[in-house]
């Protein structure tokens, strides 16, 4: 059986959620079929050296293409912004070429954004991976900007490497971003439905966007589901947890949303912390911290440590008693909560920052509604016998859910149209 993966996303490294679900596929698809059958179609640039399967090389649409897509498809609204800007005849016609030589029998194209480039009839009897709703998305991110004003947002995200320079910067202003992102929010929610409806399945990470889009784009039920991702864990995940009153956030700093949730969460919960712990510790554990997060942390003293990168995470993760992810927009599935979750580690976050995966007693995810609740949560996890409850409960939760055995059975019963 032969398997094509089309998309315009290299995989490698895996350092980011959607990046993440695609080489979990990749993962998955050599383990059942052989390497030698899986083939990676990558639009655009060439990918790293090492990969593992066969990769072919689309060439991606140019400037002309993405100004000309602007005028014709998004303008009459037949097309979002995304679709636009990876739309073009000749990535068409290399990917319809390449497809008739590897003659697979199953293809899985990756987003709404390679959607267009699946005919009626061959969507009816292939995959679409939707990773999140956009649509969802844009507008839990305009609700934030309207909620939280202060909130950089950036409606653009990893997406930008894809689009002309000379239009990036629409992404980089208050009124154009929220422009964009109503524009966007209504074209690609329209390309979702289509897609729902063409391919013979859709899947997404989250359960309750794929009830949601089942019921929005009125198909039969089984025809979209949501699958968990696979994420690599270290062997060892034995963690001895001395009772030291030691939290951890963790993620890139450059992005908007991570830096807006620990900004907050440093305003509003550590203060609460800190008056019932004066001993406490945050470590922050990530690149490229502003200016403005360095200033708000030097404001707590040694209570607050900007780690940077940390290649190794075992020793700060181990010797903490919960991780920290106090996100208040953004949306995908949250890398740190699954690294936390397989190291038995407790996770105190947002509602936000828990979306997407079970939570609550039991489960290891803690979510707190407002800042007291934060505080309050991380403080009893400093007791050990606590802690380590929760820790099992943790463990237990990735190893039902997200270990690689439970994973591959549900892609086994996802793939087999």
């Amino acid at each position: 059986m032969g398997v094509a993966l089309i998309s315009a996303v290299d995989p490698y490294p895996v350092d980011a959620g959607k990046k993440v679900v695609l080489a979990g596929f990749i993962d998955y698809f050599a383990d059942r079929y052989g390497p030698d059958n899986v083939h990676y179609i990558k639009v655009g640039k060439p990918p790293g050296d090492g990969f593992p399967v066969t990769v072919h090389v689309a060439e991606g649409p140019g400037s002309k293409d993405v100004l000309r897509n602007a005028a014709t498809q998004v303008a009459t609204g037949r097309a979002s912004l995304q679709e636009a800007f990876l739309g073009s005849p000749q990535t068409m016609a290399a990917i319809t070429r390449i497809l008739s030589e590897i003659q697979p029998r199953l293809q899985v194209y990756d987003t709404v954004r390679m959607a267009q480039y699946a005919t009626a009839d061959v969507a009816a009897r292939q995959v679409c991976y939707l990773d999140d709703l956009f649509s969802e998305r844009y507008d839990r991110m305009l609700k934030a900007a309207e909620r939280y004003p202060d909130a950089e947002i950036s409606p653009l995200g990893n997406f930008a490497e894809h689009i002309p320079h000379r239009l990036r910067g629409l992404g980089d202003r208050r009124a154009s971003q929220l422009a964009l992102l109503r524009l966007e929010r209504r074209l690609v929610r329209r390309s979702e439905d289509r897609a729902a409806r063409m391919f013979g399945r859709c899947l997404l990470v989250n359960a309750g966007e794929a009830a949601q889009l089942e019921r929005r784009a009125g198909t039969a039920p089984g025809r979209i589901r949501s699958v968990p991702p696979l994420v690599k864990v270290p062997n060892s995940t034995v963690r001895q947890y001395g009772g030291a009153p030691e939290f951890v956030f963790l993620g890139l700093l450059s992005l908007p949303h991570n830096d807006d949730g620990l900004q907050s969460f440093l305003r509003t919960a550590w203060p609460l912390v800190l008056a019932r712990l004066p001993d406490a510790h945050l470590s922050v554990i990530g690149r490229d911290a502003s200016s403005a997060l360095l200033e708000l942390t030097a404001h707590f003293g040694n209570s607050v440590t900007v780690e940077g990168f940390i290649p190794d995470l075992g020793e700060a993760l181990d010797r903490a008693a919960a991780l920290v992810n106090p996100l208040r927009f953004g949306s995908g599935i949250k890398l740190k909560v699954f690294e936390a979750l397989a190291r038995s580690l407790p996770v105190v976050s947002t509602e936000v920052g828990a979306e997407g995966i079970a939570s609550g007693p039991g489960t290891g995810l803690l979510v707190a509604r407002d800042p007291a609740e934060t505080a309050e949560l991380l403080c009893s996890l400093t007791s050990v016998e606590h802690n380590g409850k929760v820790s099992m409960q943790a463990r237990e939760h990735f190893e039902s859910t997200y270990s690689r055995q439970s994973v591959f059975e549900a892609y086994d019963t996802a793939f087999a149209l």
